[in-house]
């Protein structure tokens, strides 16, 4: 895997270096601007990349495809979610996929959020394994429907399958809990407790649990910190089928900061009281909550 600078040192020689409206160029193989965050588009036409602040081709003057654009008032600004579909594509963990001929045939091992500041679109670090040579790689190139195919997709998840989450309760010395707005379905616009699917690179689901709570609201906790408040894998728990998570106390100082980020639309510290009186707490997390309660009042999970 090459780094920025040398990506583009090699991309400046080969004058295939895009320039961001920022001012900092990279290489053509970035899906966003190294400094600014910003996206960017392949020109149908010519192949060159362009920024996503331009709705025409710096190199030939071609349109914007049209599927890249979002809000023509609001200057073809993707959302959220139309940038994930262009970058990451209908790749998925285990699947197996081309970027145009036999000898790139590659399978995904896993789909990541590249190193993003806070507030900026993220890049998707993919890494994969090459058939032809068995060699490994991490990039951020994003999904060409024009060259790139699919070749087998990973077994449909039935909903007769289990899936495997862990969930954070956090807490402050004023017994305020956090808590996130949920950005995507189900339950969207929702309150939650931060948390999110076990990843194969996880340890165990502790080690996901202090994962997500940092990945969705900035806030870090050490997995050795946490303490088990128990498992809840009731049959429709989860609407999307079998889920089983692992719910963890986290007790953090006052005055802790927490910025929504990733799967969080907004976040908020709360009485536990008002948070169990939310008609749109999602899931089962009131049960988790009274729980975390029941830990709290008895002393356990403490500092």
């Amino acid at each position: 895997m090459g780094t920025y600078e040398t990506d583009l040192a090699a991309a400046k020689r080969s004058r295939t270096a895009w320039g961001c409206t920022c001012g900092t160029d990279n290489p053509p193989t970035f899906d966003a601007c190294h400094d600014c965050g910003l996206p960017s588009w392949s020109c149908a036409a010519c192949g060159n990349v362009n920024t996503c602040g331009r709705g025409d081709c710096n190199e030939c003057g071609n349109t914007m495809p049209a599927e890249l654009l979002g809000d023509r008032e609001e200057g073809f600004e993707m959302t959220y979610a139309e940038w994930i579909a262009t970058q990451v594509g209908p790749r998925l963990v285990g699947g197996r996929y081309s970027h145009g001929d036999a000898a790139s045939t590659y399978e995904v091992l896993a789909i990541e959020r590249g190193p993003r500041p806070l507030g900026t679109w993220p890049v998707w670090d993919i890494t994969v394994r090459y058939d032809q040579d068995g060699r490994e790689t991490t990039h951020c190139t994003g999904w060409d429907a024009r060259r790139d195919t699919v070749v087998a997709q990973p077994p449909a998840r039935g909903k007769h399958s289990w899936q495997y989450t862990a969930d954070v309760v956090a807490v402050d010395p004023d017994g305020r809990v956090l808590l996130i707005e949920r950005r995507w379905e189900p339950f969207t616009g929702c309150w939650a407790l931060p948390g999110g699917h076990v990843d194969p690179t996880d340890k165990d689901s502790r080690a996901a649990a202090a994962r997500e709570l940092a990945e969705e609201t900035c806030v870090r906790v050490a997995a050795a910190d946490l303490t088990l408040i128990g498992t809840y894998d009731a049959p429709g728990r989860d609407p999307r089928g079998r889920y089983s998570t692992d719910a963890y106390l986290a007790r953090v100082p006052a005055g802790t900061v927490a910025v929504a980020d990733d799967d969080a639309a907004n976040v908020r510290w709360v009485e536990l009281s008002t948070a169990l009186e939310d008609d749109c707490l999602a899931f089962d997390h009131a049960d988790i909550l009274r729980a975390a309660g029941h830990l709290l009042t008895s002393g356990a999970g403490s500092c």
